[in-house]
């Protein structure tokens, strides 16, 4: 190792391809070496509505030599990309280029051109639509199998996590991610009694599709690191800087009204089948069903009379705050069970876990760590606002999931290279004191 790599510390990252290859074949490294001013890179499980379920980014490029016209830049080129921390597995991505504009800095200093990238199958899949159908097939499978248009795209993979309810459907003209968004609705997996399945694409080249209990379950998830908050520290390799939190921003703490219109604490389906001319009524409540499922923390830590770590201590919510209606196709397919008939038995619960998910909300901005990955389970140590020494935060610190991951590069030496990560989690580290009347 040399002398130079001993040094290295917080903020240090090398770039070692940074290119965009013309439809004409030009390659924009062979033109001029190291053009590039920023670059950005999103990864996302996609948990909240809007969020991209494929990696994307941004290439900030300086255009002394009038790159645009020089490379025909009009959208659809091959964008390589490869960039590390010191001692840590790197990333290296292939996208295309869905739109190109000029920026300038904030200083005002300097023009050139933003390139926006995204993986090909994201291009590829809103031009493709397939028609299925499907007779008593583990969801897991039917995932499996609607991905299949996508993978000669560039010959990435998908793992599914194994589902343990079958179904049956039909997809009709539908694009393999909308039709696979549409089963993940109703997924449940063979170790877990939720249905709160996402599917997302990772920066190392595989598609996934999971369980977010799957991802949380404290009792087999360990954080992959914990992260600190603290004003002093080290010289600029001190180890601790690595696990250091620059900056942190709570973006949302639960809110009991919206929480309570979404039918997070409680909701109704109705189902009525035509057939059998028979209206049923399934009811969820949040605190009864609790213990079923697995939440980012142990649903239960005994501390001294309460032990529930669970979003709220009111138990006086109603299962009418949201009455949802799907009709029921009574052996439409010939079968016991098709995809109504699992929506209208998981639909209350799925929308119920992916609002506790997104219930609360931190972003952290850590020192550049290219081996962070969306759908990851970190710990926080936030301070308290007594800020006596050694003191936590007790309903902030604790254990997180990885929502988004931003990898965040400048070419000014003083900005370097910082991580941007959105955390969320379902439930307090420490449960909630009781409740008085």
């Amino acid at each position: 190792m040399s002398k130079d790599d001993e040094n290295r510390g917080m903020n240090d990252f090398a770039v070692t391809k940074c290119n965009i290859i013309s439809s004409a074949g030009k390659h924009l490294d062979k033109l001029v070496d190291n053009p590039w001013n920023g670059i950005t890179l999103n990864e996302s499980i996609g948990l909240q509505a809007g969020d991209p379920q494929f990696i994307s980014g941004e290439i900030f490029l300086n255009d002394e030599i009038d790159i645009f016209n020089e490379m025909s830049l009009v959208g659809d080129e091959v964008v390589d990309l490869k960039f590390k921390t010191p001692g840590k597995k790197g990333i290296e991505f292939q996208g295309r280029v869905y739109s190109t504009g000029y920026y300038r800095s904030p200083d005002g200093a300097s023009t050139g051109l933003s390139i926006k990238f995204c993986s090909p199958e994201k291009i590829s899949s809103d031009q493709i639509k397939v028609n299925r159908s499907y007779r008593n097939v583990p969801y897991s499978e039917i995932i499996k199998d609607l991905f299949v248009p996508l993978n000669d795209i560039s010959k990435k993979t998908i793992y599914v996590e194994p589902t343990k309810n079958i179904g049956s459907l039909v997809v009709n003209n539908e694009s393999p991610i909308d039709a696979i968004n549409k089963v993940v609705q109703v997924s449940r997996s063979t170790g877990y009694n939720g249905a709160n399945y996402v599917f997302f694409e990772s920066v190392d080249g595989v598609f996934r599709c999971r369980s977010l209990e799957g991802m949380v379950d404290p009792s087999k998830v360990e954080p992959v690191l914990t992260y600190t908050f603290e004003h002093t520290m080290g010289e600029k390799n001190d180890i601790r800087k690595l696990a250091a939190i620059t900056s942190f921003r709570v973006i949302k703490f639960p809110n009991i009204i919206s929480d309570v219109q979404g039918g997070m604490y409680g909701s109704t389906v109705v189902s009525n089948d035509l057939m059998k001319r028979k209206v049923t009524y399934n009811n969820f409540d949040y605190l009864d069903s609790y213990d079923k499922y697995k939440s980012i923390n142990f649903n239960e830590i005994s501390v001294g009379d309460q032990s529930k770590t669970a979003l709220t201590n009111n138990d006086k919510f109603r299962s009418s705050s949201l009455v949802h209606f799907i009709p029921r196709n009574y052996k439409s397919f010939d079968t016991e069970i098709n995809f109504n008939d699992d929506r209208s038995d998981l639909s209350l619960v799925r929308r119920s876990q992916m609002q506790q998910m997104n219930a609360i909300q931190v972003q952290v901005t850590v020192s550049g760590d290219s081996q962070r990955k969306a759908g990851e389970v970190v710990g926080l140590r936030l301070p308290s606002t007594k800020r006596e020494d050694g003191e936590l935060d007790q309903l902030l610190s604790g254990r997180y999931l990885i929502s988004k991951v931003k990898h965040v590069i400048s070419s000014n030496v003083s900005k370097g290279y910082s991580t941007v990560m959105l955390l969320v989690k379902d439930s307090y580290g420490k449960p909630l004191p009781k409740r008085v009347g």
